[in-house]
């Protein structure tokens, strides 16, 4: 992007064409008052910027700018500098032309954002000659603001309460300066985040000393980002001194933000009703959060409502706000501590694949304690490395099915060892160490050692040691078990430890050995939530494992109805076939999984749909049994004008499948939607044949009634009655006897004694002395009659 330019005179601190204005230089007299604090501004002798208060910029030292932002404050640019190798943000005056005012509008921010230095404070560097600009650290995450709007599904809880305590801490070092920095114009928009999601409070355009300025300094105008962050005081009293408790309001609603993840009063497009609605006691309504929500969030709903109270004095300060808020983060770690070992003491993972997780986890606490996990020294550490120390670092493996594999990149692309994130409210130090490629014996052992901590840290739900450790190269991490930490996550039902891995860009489309994704080890654990963060993100909801399986198949196994309409919202195909051709549908129907089936076929499945095996949906109901879903299905059958008998690759009809497995209700339905009692498979046999086959006489007894012609012969020649003779199966020879009025057996002949004695003509079978018995009474005449009457 080419440089902005100003069209008008250029200005740059220092220079000899700058506004002057008593004889001194606005630069002179913005760097000499940036360590009085709130005194007078000295105008007494010129002090040019260096790098120890504010440098001076010039544009040439500034490439690659990209704007990233505007709005009534100006323009915002990510540039690059040359010569230091880093991205720094520029926020520019909204003029085009800058004047006196603006210039001395922009020293003033930049002077007390340099004397506010601080932990949670936006770092400030300079001013940019041309164009007139304030240099000022870039933020990678970008604004609270623009996470809370992008954000679909609901923030990590930790994050959330992190973001207020920081946030809360910064505000309590600006009130803490003698005398107090008022911020006056704290909100989302102006709460910015690192790579890590820690806190920078930025854009100090509005901010005052507090008792030297009064409200009439900021106009109504252009007030509709900021103004339901305003105080009652500020509405009704134009004349009134700023004081802390305006931020404090302020803060209010920013708590109301990250709680909701909503912009308070979104839905009042006039201001001015805003500010009747605030005035009048009327405050952003508290809508119903989730029911996951911790213990803590009741308190932090208190402290929120205490903070917009509408009288200033009834206002906590933030020195009390602190220090709540650092309880309340305490209590958030042990209350998920507390929560972790109750599931794990009532509930072993409720799986038995999650017995191998259970190992693993034990696996990993039996371990010896590595020489990286005790706080050494960076000399001890490197020392304890150079020495030969080697320690065997096992990582998460022999997860479930579902977490074997993962396509994911080599950890090559870790560029740092042990480093961790301390979070504000953490009493513990962070150690980062660095190490160059070439030492890759250290850059290992750290990295098998980062491995390990993640993992205890995932396994265990404790989303605030993650929180810590984890840096934006982890997510590419590899476990031994060769998944990533999203599916180690999923696998453990992690939901709070998946938010966060998303956040740090986890892709959510890796896979792991058995070419299983997070989504599908999600729906196949039955997450519903979780489901419904990672379809929250670009996923391929039609990504297939090794099976051919997609996500689809394992909800439709499963009968997650819930899973499924998600699926179904987010484009999933209900046409993806498995290795064996068979759809989401086939699957439901063959596990009986009804509440899918409906939804399928209100989604207009194609029903007819053959498997590889030439089976359609009801195939599988009627084979294993599932009246509801025939039932389902034959209406569809019917009302679709497809035939009920549609056959295998072998010639089976539905009938002929509930007839082989002696499903009688299921054969019922059939013949009553017009099924063909006769139809033949590939071997000539009727549904008449195939129960008398297995024995199923009620079956038997079924087909007759609706007109199964009882002479009809097999490839080989064989009746019914015959085979249920052969078969030994007396209850329904008895059948087929009784309803017997002219049974010829084939080639009108009856068995003599040598067709018995041959096992190749009849192959009788042996374990059947019985039905052998009865045979040979009835081939010693030959005679039918004798034949029934010796059965009878």
């Amino acid at each position: 992007m080419n440089t902005p330019r100003s069209p008008g005179r250029g200005w740059a601190p220092g220079s000899t064409t700058q506004p002057r204005r008593g004889g001194r230089s606005l630069a002179g007299e913005a760097a000499q008052g940036a360590g009085t604090g709130a005194g007078t501004m000295e105008r007494e002798g010129a002090a040019s910027w260096d790098m120890g208060l504010l440098k001076t910029f010039d544009c040439g030292e500034f490439s690659n700018w990209e704007k990233i932002g505007s709005g009534g404050f100006g323009q915002v640019y990510k540039v690059r500098h040359v010569h230091w190798k880093t991205d720094l943000a520029i926020k520019c005056p909204p003029s085009v032309h800058v004047d006196e005012k603006e210039q001395m509008e922009l020293l003033e921010e930049a002077r007390k954002m340099e004397v506010a230095k601080f932990r949670y404070i936006l770092p400030v560097y300079g001013i940019c000659q041309e164009p007139v600009g304030l240099v000022m650290e870039y933020m990678e995450t970008g604004s609270l603001e623009k996470l809370l709007a992008s954000e679909p599904l609901p923030l990590p809880w930790n994050l959330r309460f992190r973001i207020i305590h920081e946030t809360a801490v910064g505000m309590n070092f600006l009130h803490c300066m003698s005398p107090p920095l008022l911020h006056l114009d704290l909100k989302p928009a102006n709460i910015l985040l690192d790579e890590h999601y820690h806190v920078k409070i930025s854009d100090f355009g509005l901010a005052k000393w507090n008792g030297l300025s009064n409200s009439h300094d900021i106009s109504i105008d252009g007030l509709c980002g900021t103004i339901a962050y305003l105080p009652p005081e500020r509405i009704k009293e134009k004349n009134r001194n700023f004081d802390t408790k305006h931020d404090v309001y302020s803060f209010s609603i920013v708590i109301w933000g990250i709680l909701t993840q909503k912009k308070p009063f979104a839905e009042e497009g006039n201001i001015y009703y805003i500010m009747t609605k605030v005035v009048a006691g009327l405050r952003p309504e508290i809508p119903p959060i989730s029911k996951s929500r911790p213990e803590s969030c009741s308190r932090l709903i208190k402290l929120m409502e205490s903070c917009w109270q509408s009288e200033p004095r009834n206002r906590p300060t933030f020195q009390e706000i602190t220090s709540e808020t650092e309880d309340l983060c305490g209590r958030l770690e042990d209350e998920h501590k507390e929560t972790m070992q109750q599931d794990l003491g009532l509930q072993n993972f409720q799986d038995s694949n999650s017995e191998e997780m259970q190992m693993l986890s034990t696996k990993l606490r039996r371990q010896s304690t590595p020489p990286f996990d005790k706080d050494y020294s960076l000399s001890e550490l490197l020392s304890r490395l150079d020495s030969g120390i080697s320690q065997t670092m096992e990582g998460p493996e022999g997860l479930s099915r579902s977490v074997s594999h993962s396509n994911i990149g080599s950890s090559d692309k870790r560029l740092s060892g042990i480093s961790s994130v301390d979070s504000a409210f953490s009493s513990r130090g962070s150690l980062s160490l660095s190490f160059e490629k070439d030492t890759c014996g250290i850059d290992s052992a750290a990295t098998e050692l980062q491995k390990k901590k993640l993992s205890e840290a995932i396994l265990a739900g404790d989303t605030g040691k993650l929180m810590k450790i984890l840096q934006p190269q982890d997510v590419d991490l590899v476990l031994d078990g060769s998944s990533g930490l999203l599916h180690l996550a999923v696998e453990a039902g992690q939901e709070e430890c998946v938010k966060w891995l998303l956040l740090y860009n986890a892709n959510p489309n890796l896979t792991n050995r058995r070419g299983s994704t997070p989504l599908h080890v999600a729906v196949e654990k039955k997450f519903k939530s979780i489901v419904e963060i990672l379809l929250g993100r670009k996923i391929n909801v039609n990504a297939k494992d090794e099976d051919q399986w997609t996500a689809l198949h394992f909800s439709a196994q499963n009968g997650d109805e819930s899973s499924t309409r998600l699926l179904l919202e987010k484009n999933a195909s209900a046409d993806e076939v498995d290795f064996d051709g068979r759809t989401p549908m086939h699957v439901a129907c063959q596990h009986g999984q009804e509440n899918v089936v409906r939804v399928l076929l209100r989604r207009g499945v194609d029903i007819a749909m053959k498997a590889k095996n030439g089976w359609v949906p009801l195939h599988y109901a009627a084979w294993q049994g599932h009246l509801a879903i025939v039932k389902l299905l034959t209406k569809q059958h019917i009302g679709s004008d497809l035939s009920m008998d549609m056959q295998t690759v072998d010639g089976k009809s539905p009938l002929h499948l509930a007839a082989q497995r002696g499903h009688y209700r299921v054969a019922r339905i059939l013949v009553q939607f017009r099924s063909d009692v006769n139809m033949r498979n590939s071997h000539f046999k009727t549904p008449l044949h195939v129960a008398a086959e297995t024995g199923h006489t009620s079956t038997a007894r079924l087909l007759l009634h609706h007109g199964a012609d009882m002479e009809a012969t097999t490839a080989e020649g064989h009746s019914a009655f015959l085979l249920a003779t052969l078969n030994g199966h007396k209850a329904t020879v008895k059948l087929l006897l009784e309803n017997m009025t002219n049974v010829c057996m084939p080639s009108e002949r009856v068995f003599s004694e040598e067709d018995l004695g041959s096992s190749e003509s009849v192959n009788l079978s042996e374990s059947d002395a019985d039905a052998q018995y009865q045979l040979s009474l009835s081939s010693t005449t030959g005679s039918l009659s004798s034949l029934k009457s010796s059965i009878l």
